[in-house]
């Protein structure tokens, strides 16, 4: 298969890794790695659609294969009290995949480095009081680059996080957030040039098709949530079921009087 960001070619990766002799570990491992072996931290950052993150964990559980999803809980386009995505968690977590804590302190404006442990303890606190799980130790930020003299290969007192040294440039450190930096991710596996690696994915960017690029995934993202709301009125609002044909044909107009007007 060719190389693209879907289902059936993220199962190829894996399968590269494993093939090259790398083993999948923890955050916890890294410290107890031989200088011979090969290993791989899996790491899921869910920041949108959650729902794709099974497509990940059917895969991966095939391959015998372990990862670590972080979850937010204060995000924009989910939140974990909703009955799928607390689902979701719950089956990820029953198939022995950690669970984490993805990490956004800007709901607070200029928070300070010295508040960042105390306001991650208040969503790890959320996060169980939501889920009944209690998140594993490590956090992964959400969009570090917005406070990256922060935490970007620094010690943050009172937490551990995955930009931390040990696994930020100590290791390779390799992300689909915009594109694989150094080429498919099976071809680094193949090439074996790095000893150990973090890998980054978010699970929103792989649909079971390969998309045309990251904008259209993003443009399917904004239209998946749309549908969802829009259904969700269409059952749960008397007025909105009343008319369903009428308010779906406005919400069609209304997108095409905005296409019109970018175009």
């Amino acid at each position: 298969m060719a190389c693209n960001f879907s289902i059936p070619h993220y199962r190829e990766i894996l399968e590269s890794a494993l093939e090259n002799g790398y083993t999948f570990v923890g955050y916890d491992d890294v410290g107890f790695l031989s200088n011979s072996q090969k290993a791989c931290i899996l790491r899921h950052d869910v920041d949108y659609l959650p729902e794709h993150a099974p497509a990940f964990a059917h895969v991966e559980g095939e391959l015998g294969i372990k990862a670590t999803y972080f979850f937010q809980v204060c995000a924009k386009p989910y939140n974990l009290r909703e009955a799928g995505n607390y689902q979701v968690v719950q089956g990820l977590h029953k198939l022995g995949h950690t669970i984490g804590l993805h990490f956004d302190p800007t709901w607070k404006p200029h928070a300070k480095l010295e508040e960042l442990a105390s306001l991650c303890r208040q969503d790890k606190a959320v996060f169980e009081a939501i889920t009944g799980i209690k998140p594993c130790e490590i956090v992964a930020f959400h969009n570090p680059h917005r406070f990256a003299e922060m935490v970007l290969n620094k010690e943050v007192l009172g937490m551990r996080h995955t930009y931390e040294k040990v696994y930020f440039s100590d290791i390779k450190y390799l992300s689909d957030s915009q594109g694989w930096y150094e080429g498919c991710m099976c071809l680094v596996f193949t090439s074996r040039r790095y000893p150990v690696i973090q890998l980054l994915t978010h699970p929103y960017i792989w649909p079971d098709e390969p998309s045309s690029g990251f904008i259209e995934d993003m443009a399917h993202l904004v239209q998946a949530r749309t549908d969802e709301l829009t259904d969700h009125l269409i059952t749960y609002h008397p007025v909105c079921k009343r008319n369903e044909t009428q308010f779906r044909a406005r919400i069609a107009q209304v997108q095409e009087e905005k296409r019109r007007r970018w175009v």
